[in-house]
Parts: structure tokens; sequence; C-alpha cells
């Protein structure tokens, strides 16, 4: 019954492949095509094979997404296959989760309310960071794991979860009915001026929200006497093509060109123009991008420099310009595959070489300084022109106008590895210190200005993590002392004040951030070389 089972199985996702991949052409494929039939007969033997005779038993849904995983490997390596869980997962950080709206992590046994979402379930309820996660229907929570945490937490639109919370703002644990609600990310966490008339904004993610969420971040800070903006892109991994084409409108209007697709079918020809009006005021722009900036990231990043809209600064794009086009399963799996593939405004290719690479290796060559400097990729690439007539390159992911090594700016190994521990040594120390120094949250500005770690908060630092057993020695701590002081006043920031907060102390040693402002007057240039001016919004 179960190898029947499985020919079924078998037989109905080759009805299902020609479906996804064209409809009756590939229908006519798939029955004219004897040699592509016989195979797939093989695979179904050999799958049944194995379920039959195979010195262990191997479950049949395993042994079917490793044989698609086998043939998506000789693809690109953004062609994947994600089972309905880890398609969930992925899916989340795009369209959202279903809950209550928090970040946690487990410390000390316990589960810490880290952040609240503004307007979520939790925050309604009077929820805050630090508060403790005692119940969840009734369940304690100590001794839970993380994802066991999280599965409680969420669930349908509509529902209701029964949370016992500790707080300190409490004499008594209380019990909460939250109702679950759709929690959407913020694809723009950070927006502030962070300097005279300077304003920052930083785009996390690009989801079906990030063109008005960037809207509400630049009313607010043109309302503060913004004059020129940094864009913020680093670590920024994509996500929607028309969430990029919005974004990159904000900035460049006229009707131009924004992005070519082009791929094997004739319909995934498309090019993307910015709308004729300008939506947005012009200001000089500079764009902060390093090696995890990839696919929408760069599609932004490509058409600002292309279009000489604007400064880029940083390190080499990821070089990621494959569209992936999502073909989702009746068992919740899907497929993300390559169609088609980006090209900037000049015409250059975004995507770098995979070919007769491992995945292991493409993945580590985009984060490898050497191999991705100025320098080397100018010889290797093809070159380009802007409107202006500026030389930029492509076939290598996006290389920045202004390139800043940020290398002396990296924390020993010990040090990551203890600022990285699960136990979250220096968010519990300095939630301790606080209580204990209540004084330090009477005034930001000075905090920020003149707080500086003691010598003998420092030594009590070192006493506390040496009770975890951590392997860090004396000599480990009289090198990273300048590093530990920074780190401390980091989270101190936070919990006194919040993440903005944090933001500010960590722009001392923000060494991409700092040299960019050295250069609105360049961006400027820039501005009105391209024919932008300075016009106002509609």
């Amino acid at each position: 019954m179960r190898v029947k089972l499985l020919s079924l199985l078998t037989i109905a996702g080759m009805f299902t492949l020609g479906y996804v991949v064209g409809g009756t052409q590939s229908t006519a494929v798939l029955a004219n095509t004897e040699r592509l039939y016989n195979k797939i007969k093989v695979l179904t033997s050999i799958i049944e094979t194995i379920q039959r005779v195979y010195v262990e038993e191997k479950d049949a849904d395993e042994l079917i997404e490793a044989a698609v995983k086998g043939l998506l490997s000789n693809l690109d390596p953004h062609t994947t296959y994600l089972p309905a869980d880890d398609f969930k997962s992925w899916n989340q950080n795009f369209e959202g989760y279903t809950g209550i709206g928090i970040s946690f992590e487990i410390l000390d046994g316990q589960v810490m309310i880290m952040s609240t979402l503004e307007g979520g379930p939790a925050a309604r309820n009077g929820l805050h960071p630090g508060d403790r996660i005692l119940e969840i229907n009734g369940q304690p929570t100590k001794g839970l794991q993380r994802e066991e945490v999280a599965r409680n937490l969420m669930g349908p639109v509509g529902t209701s979860v029964v949370i016992k919370v500790a707080s300190e703002n409490w004499r008594a644990p209380k019990t909460l009915t939250l109702v679950r609600k759709r929690i959407l990310l913020d694809s723009v966490p950070r927006a502030l001026i962070i300097k005279d008339d300077i304003g920052y904004v930083k785009i996390e993610r690009f989801t079906g929200s990030t063109a008005s969420e960037l809207d509400r971040a630049l009313d607010r800070l043109e309302a503060l006497g913004m004059r020129k903006l940094i864009l913020d892109l680093r670590g920024n991994s994509g996500g929607y093509l028309n969430s990029a084409i919005e974004v990159a409108d904000r900035f460049i209007p006229g009707g131009k060109k924004l992005l070519t697709t082009r791929g094997r079918l004739p319909s995934s020809y498309q090019e993307y123009y910015s709308t004729v009006e300008p939506t947005r005021r012009s200001y000089p722009l500079i764009v902060l991008i390093d090696h995890g900036s990839a696919s929408a990231a760069e599609i932004v990043a490509g058409a600002i420099q292309d279009l000489d809209r604007g400064l880029l600064v940083g390190k080499a794009s990821f070089g990621k310009g494959l569209v992936q086009s999502q073909y989702r399963f009746h068992d919740g799996s899907a497929l993300l595959i390559t169609t088609a593939k980006y090209y900037t405004p000049s015409g250059r290719a975004i995507q770098r070489d995979y070919y007769e690479k491992t995945k292991d290796d493409y993945y580590r060559e985009a984060y490898d300084d050497a191999l991705r400097s100025p320098d080397v990729m100018r010889q290797a690439y093809p070159k380009f022109k802007t409107v202006t007539g500026r030389t930029v390159y492509g076939g290598g992911g996006i290389i920045p106008d202004i390139h800043v090594n940020t290398r002396d700016n990296q924390l020993s190994r010990n040090l990551q590895l203890l600022l990285f521990d699960e136990d979250r040594h220096f968010y519990n120390f300095c939630r301790r210190y606080y209580e204990a120094h209540p004084e330090i949250g009477k005034s930001k500005k000075r905090f920020l200005r003149t707080f500086r770690v003691s010598n003998e908060t420092l030594r009590r630092f070192i006493t506390f993590i040496k009770r975890y057993d951590f392997e860090y020695d004396d000599v480990d701590f009289s090198q990273d002392y300048d590093d530990i002081r920074f780190l401390l006043k980091r989270e101190l920031a936070y919990i006194v004040w919040d993440a903005d907060t944090r933001f500010r102390v960590n722009m001392a040693r923000d060494h991409e951030l700092l040299q960019a402002l050295k250069y609105f007057s360049r961006a400027e240039g820039l501005l009105l070389s391209a024919g932008y001016g300075s016009s106002s919004r509609n």
C-alpha cells in the first residue's frame, strides 16, 4: 500500500510540474518526450526500491525532497525548493506572521521579552522589554525550547493566547488574554536625524509595505528639517521586485528606466520606469551598501548610481541579479525558480558568476574582501557609463563610488563568541547594572556625550562572566577592554531607552556611516549635474 501511494504521489507530482512551469506547452513536452517519461519511471522505481529493501527504513517524503534538491543542485544557487515549514519561516520575513508582536530570548531559563511592536497585542496590554513570560496557556515556559515558545505564541488571526507575565512594574505576576493579530515586520526600522539637517533611513527588507513605510519616515524627517539623506541598504538581502521599483521611484523622477529583466521566455522581458512627476523632494542622497546588500537592494542602488541620483558608499554588493518566481504547491511547500536576470538602467548585469563553483564557494566569495575589492573588480568586469558619463562596472554586483574598508572595526573571535552567546551575558549584566544605577537614565543627551564604563564596572563584568565558566582568560579581557566598554554602553542605551539610542552609540564605530558624512558636497554635485535640481513635492 505504501509503495502504491508513493507511485501515485510521484505521478501527481509529474502533473503538478506540468501545470506550474508553463501550462499547455510544458504538458505537451511531457506527453511527447518518451525519454523524460522513462527517466521519471526510473526515479520512481529507485524510490520504491529504497522503500522496500534498504537496510534502514526511510521516510518517503524525505526521499522525494532529497531527489528534488538533487535535481535543483545542477541549476543556479538561488533556485530553491522549500518544504512547507521552511517556506512558512522564510515567508514571515516578507509577509509577516500571526502572533502577539514581541521578540524574545530565553535567558537563565526564562522567556524574556526583548522588544514589543508598537500597536501590537503585547504593547496594547502594557507589556515592555524586560518582562518575563512565566506561562503560556497554563503551561510553564521554564525548560521550553525557543521553537516551542514561538509555536505556542503564534496561531490563527483572532484566536486568543493566555500568558502569565512577571514585570518589575507590578507587585505580582498578571495573567493576560491576548488576541493574536497579523504582525507585519517593519521594513524601515529606523529613521532619524543624525546630525544637523542630515536624515538617516534604514531599509531592512523589501516587503509590500516598504514604500509606504518609507514615505512616512521621509515625511517625519522632512518635518524635522532634513535637507540631506543617508539611505542604508547594508545587510538588506532583498525582497519584492515591485517594492524595489517603488522605492527607487521615490528618488528618481522623469520617467526614467529603472530596471530591465530578461530571460528565456518572452514574458520574462520587462522594463520598469519611474513616474514622470516627482513623488518626493530632491535632496543630496548617499546610499550605504555592503556585501550583504542583495537583489532588490541592488536594484535600488544600481538605479541610483546609473542615473547619478546619489553617491554609493561602502563595499561591493552581493551580486544577486536573478529573478525568482514563486510557485506554491498543495502541501504548503514552494519552488523559488530563476526565470530572468536583472539589468540596471545602463545595461549592466548585477549577477555574479556562479558557473563551475560549489554553492559554498559562491557564497563565501561574496564576502571575500580581497576578491571583492574595487581594484580587482574593475579589472575583471566590463565598463558601462552613467547618464553623466561616469564609469561603472557590471557582472559582479554593484561597486560603490566610495569604498570603505571596515576590517579595523572587527571584534576578536573570543569577544564575538561572548557577545552572541545564547545566554545574552551583556544584556543580563546591563539590566542588573541599570537596576542598581537608575540615575544613568535621567538624561539621554548626557549619557550619549559623557557616560563611560568605569574600571570598576569592567571588573564586575569580568567577574560576572567567569561565573558562567566562559572560556575567556584575563589576557583576552585585557586585549578587549575598549570593545567591552563600547558594547556595555551600547547595551545600556537599549535597556534604558530604545533601539534608536543604541544606534546613536553604535554610530561612533560605524566607519562607513561616518565616512559617508564627508561626501555630501559631492552628492549634491551629482544631483545638480544630472538635472534633478531641488524640486518641491506635489
